[in-house]
């Protein structure tokens, strides 16, 4: 989803600045040990919410456009529009002493201006708690469901197709939480389903997907062990299974596959001025069609967080990913991509009521099956500043461009700017 995806940097933003008031410079005295910019907390200007018994109720609304130079991510001839976004949310969270149960509520609603045919209506509800069974003993729970949109941009969206095409993820995981000692284990089961709607063609012509929608099965572990203090060494793997509804695709290809992942890697906490972990190991996918290229490499993943300052933090994500596709190139189809992402954000506190954050972020999907790479690189900066208590204003501009040796190029500037409310 390119407007979705590109949106991520203005809502990592927005959430963190909710906490800034007061014009005066910034300190960060407050600022605990591992905590980011971000995550400080601000007492005297944090959203207050209403409390209703052993809950608190957190109702917030933004309102804006967007400037989009190329909505439909096309390499010449070019249109822009600007798109109007509602994004109502309301976060209900316990607070007790023991246990926890979450709940949140959200939409996005665009609007174009002049391409109306690109509206979409995005929402996702989740529901998470957890169960304190012990001190070092803990299950945990989550549901979702989400409706979101592939658009103009996607790896998977044609230039024929017309409209947004609409797909559902309903799921939940389960996991429990074990410390030994200095030996910390997680284990988790996660099920989620994807139905699609047809795709509406140029022309008039509908492209129908549900040989699209699937079942997705993952079961994870993790076993850790802490050598030193902040220092953590920890083995994990996990096993998946894809399940498509239609045992052929409408190519008659079977894209059931089973994946596994096997890692090791360490945690570290430095004085929590520099807190990360990274790992390193197996990573592949087999399918049960020989038609369709399985996959085996490495796999790895990681992450840093480091306080430059008290009003600085760096944080940086590495990961490799193998993922679902629809692509093909002429009569051969890929099984499937492989996603190879690096991104680096800056956040700054340069004032109480303004924060400000930079992005850069670079991915490559290789295609398996067909000779098809995109590689995408995507800047942003924005800010947001807090009028008062229940007002902010976020703003910012991000830039993309995608260069591919199968399919189009393209380049997309977008600038946005909204208005927020909260009790």
């Amino acid at each position: 989803m390119k407007h979705t995806s590109l949106s991520i940097f203005a809502l990592a933003v927005t959430a963190a600045g909710l906490t800034v008031q007061t014009s005066a410079p910034a300190t960060a005295q407050d600022l605990q040990r591992g905590e980011t910019v971000l995550e400080r907390r601000r007492p005297e200007v944090e959203q207050l919410g209403v409390r209703a018994g052993g809950f608190n109720i957190l109702p917030r609304v933004e309102a804006g456009t967007t400037y989009d130079s190329n909505v439909f991510a096309t390499q010449d001839n070019t249109e822009h529009d600007f798109i109007f976004l509602l994004r109502p949310q309301v976060a209900v969270r316990s607070d007790w002493n023991n246990h926890a149960l979450n709940f949140t509520a959200q939409a996005d609603v665009a609007r174009f201006r002049e391409f109306k045919r690109l509206n979409y209506e995005d929402y996702q509800l989740n529901a998470n708690g957890r169960l304190d069974i012990t001190r070092s003993t803990a299950l945990s729970a989550e549901l979702f469901h989400r409706r979101n949109h592939e658009s103009p941009g996607d790896p998977d969206v044609l230039f024929s197709v017309d409209e947004p095409i609409i797909y559902r993820t309903t799921g939940g995981e389960v996991g429990v939480r074990q410390t030994f000692n200095r030996i910390r284990a997680r284990l988790s089961g996660q099920a989620t389903y994807y139905e699609f709607d047809d795709a509406r063609l140029v022309g008039g012509f509908i492209d129908p997907q549900d040989d699209r929608n699937r079942w997705e099965y993952a079961g994870t572990a993790r076993v850790g062990y802490e050598f030193m203090d902040g220092y953590e060494a920890f083995v994990q793997g996990a096993l998946s299974k894809t399940s498509y509804r239609r045992d052929t695709d409408f190519a008659g290809f079977e894209r059931d596959s089973t994946g596994q992942e096997f890692a090791v890697g360490a945690s570290a906490d430095l004085t929590g001025l520099l807190t990360g972990e990274a790992y390193v190991g197996y990573l592949s996918k087999d399918y049960s069609d020989p038609r369709l290229k399985d996959f085996s490499g490495i796999g790895f993943g990681g992450s840093l967080t480091w306080t430059v300052t008290q009003l600085t933090t760096v944080q940086g994500r590495v990961s490799r990913t193998v993922r679902e596709t629809t692509a093909f190139q002429g009569v051969a189809l890929a099984s499937s991509y492989t996603r190879t992402l690096f991104a680096v954000g800056v956040d700054h506190e340069l004032l109480r009521s303004l924060l400000l954050n930079g992005r850069i972020q670079y991915r490559q999907d290789e295609f398996n099956g067909i000779d098809r790479s995109d590689k995408v690189y995507t800047l942003g900066a924005g800010a947001t500043y807090n009028i008062n208590r229940n007002l902010f204003l976020t703003g910012g501009y991000t830039f993309e461009s995608r260069k591919s040796n199968s399919v189009n190029d393209y380049k997309d500037n977008l600038i946005y700017l909204r208005l927020g409310a909260q009790l």
